[in-house]
């Protein structure tokens, strides 16, 4: 592969951590599933919307800040 085709690292760094923000912005879709269900009364699907946004909350928010630290310790270092 060309050299200059080839991303670099601080553009790699800055992707894994946009693609980590974007698995946060899937909560949106769950929340709007829990809002529907709140709306209509369903009960069982407020309990089962709920479990999937506790269970996937910690691993997302962990993803992301992971990423986020290696973004910032690669951006820092370009400046220190």
């Amino acid at each position: 592969m060309n050299d200059n085709l080839k991303p670099n690292s601080t553009w790699m760094v800055m992707n894994d951590l946009g693609d980590a923000f974007n698995e946060i912005n899937a909560f949106d879709f769950l929340l709007e599933e829990l809002q529907e269900a709140v709306n209509v009364g369903d009960l069982q699907r407020i309990t089962d919307t709920t479990a999937a946004l506790n269970a996937f909350y910690v691993p997302f928010v962990d993803n992301w800040e992971r990423k986020y630290r290696t973004a910032w310790d690669h951006v820092a270092a370009k400046f220190s």
